[in-house]
């Protein structure tokens, strides 16, 4: 994994995402999201996924959560991100979870 932090730009959201949360979740995406996530949106991005949503201080105080559009599966895991199938239609498909706390969280 390279040591660059991707730079995320409107390109990488959902055109429905609404125009007044766009600089918000761009600014999580961009300085607060952990690095670990970052690469794992950056190659979902890549592959034509888009953000639909971030917020921050959930799951944990301090944490960023980002939702995507499409589904993913668990071909990003690693020693830093770890990877959970929900599949429950009243919460998410998938995540993947910082190991660090606090906890960011990536769902789909």
């Amino acid at each position: 994994m390279s040591s660059e932090r991707p730079r995320f730009t409107t390109a990488c959201l959902d055109p429905a995402m609404p125009p007044a949360s766009r600089a918000a979740a761009l600014e999580l995406l961009n300085t607060r999201l952990h690095a670990a996530l970052q690469s794992v949106v950056a190659a979902e991005v890549a592959a034509g996924n888009r953000v639909s949503d971030a917020g921050a201080d959930w799951p944990d105080p301090g944490s960023v959560h980002v939702t995507l559009c499409d589904r993913f599966g668990d071909r990003h895991a690693n020693e830093n991100v770890v990877f959970s199938l929900c599949d429950d239609p009243h919460y998410w498909h998938a995540d993947y979870s910082t190991v660090d706390v606090p906890r960011h969280l990536l769902i789909c």
